[in-house]
């Protein structure tokens, strides 16, 4: 067993949220930074440095068998939920499983802010069927749909450009949302978004023929422009849907989910201006460190958020050939010159 399938599996002890709806991110973190060349000496500092926080699960009766779907959306069945996908993973294994079951859940993608998505990725990321069934039961736990998703309009042209679409959200006053009256955590913010009027139309804005490579630039920009850590998880969402899309039978089973998840996080944080194509380019020809200068910074770092944007960055950056992942990755480890740390780190 490789240090990683160890301390993911003694992990397993510790509830996937604590202090009141956080989440825990150690298996994530762990998987994250594993992937980005860590050590099992720095794995095994990361693990004691970042468990003091975190709950372990109460005690309870044995698992009730046949919790999926059956309680999606309790989220007091965790444990039966995470029971059930272990078996239904030893019968049928993990690749069957995550074909049956994703897209009964993508419409719940935002579960958790992200997190419940960006854990069963990590758990496919890492090839531990535990970590798998874990993330599938927190996603189904936790499963959210952020407002009534009807029929398309018929008034209204879809778009490929996923930027485009945000600076269309911009402009709408139905949008017109105040994030200092928001809820404090990203959850519940998306989902008074859900509320809004007029937020169920826009999941039909986005065109079927969209790449999650465009998913990812649009994501990447509104991060680069706030270094909001709302932004942030829209970041990380998109990576983890890019390890999820090989277990779908079209993509339009998740991505129309993260587009809404998207839109939601970016009236969420009050529509923010995007940067220019002028900006964008500046940053892209900015003078970064290289990735094998960038990646041990990433290691070092202690923050789980930073961790996860890094290796996320190198994930999209090789998908898209984007170079702005790079600029996000060196900007998150304080390793661009004249630039200071994204505005969540202030």
């Amino acid at each position: 067993m490789s240090t990683l399938a160890q301390l993911l599996t003694e992990a397993e002890v510790y509830d996937p949220e604590y202090g009141g709806g956080l989440c825990n991110h150690l298996p994530m973190a762990l998987t994250a930074l594993e992937q980005m060349g860590a050590s099992p000496g720095r794995l095994g500092e990361y693990r004691r440095t970042h468990v003091s926080w975190l709950e372990a699960l109460p005690d309870a009766p044995a698992a009730t068998p046949g919790a999926w779907p059956f309680r999606k959306a309790d989220r007091a069945a965790f444990r039966d939920l995470r029971a059930d996908f272990r078996r239904r993973i030893a019968r049928d294994g993990r690749d069957a499983v995550l074909r049956a079951t994703l897209p009964e859940l993508a419409p719940g993608l935002s579960a958790a802010a992200f997190h419940a998505l960006i854990r069963t990725a990590m758990g496919v990321v890492g090839k531990h069927d535990g970590e798998v069934a874990a993330g599938l039961a927190y996603w189904a736990a936790h499963w959210q749909r952020l407002g009534v998703v009807l029929g398309a309009p018929a008034d209204l042209a879809p778009s490929r450009d996923p930027a485009a679409l945000l600076e269309r959200l911009r402009t709408d006053a139905r949008f017109d949302f105040d994030p200092k009256l928001a809820p404090s955590l990203i959850d519940d913010a998306l989902l008074a978004v859900g509320a809004v009027r007029g937020f169920d139309d826009v999941i039909h804005w986005l065109d079927p023929g969209c790449s999650i490579a465009d998913v990812a630039r649009a994501a990447a920009a509104l991060y680069a422009a706030t270094g909001d850590f709302t932004a942030l998880h829209t970041v990380t969402a998109t990576q983890a849907v890019t390890v999820l899309l090989p277990y779908v039978p079209d993509q339009r089973v998740l991505l129309p989910w993260l587009w809404q998840g998207l839109a939601a996080a970016y009236i969420a944080i009050g529509r923010p201006a995007l940067p220019s194509g002028e900006t964008l380019e500046a940053w892209r020809g900015a003078e970064t460190p290289s990735w094998p200068e960038l990646l041990p910074k990433a290691i070092a770092e202690e923050d789980e958020h930073v961790v996860k944007l890094s290796y996320a960055a190198v994930s999209l950056g090789r998908l898209s050939g984007e170079r702005l992942f790079r600029w996000l990755a060196a900007r998150e480890v304080g390793a661009l010159k004249g630039v200071g740390l994204p505005a969540w780190r202030q």
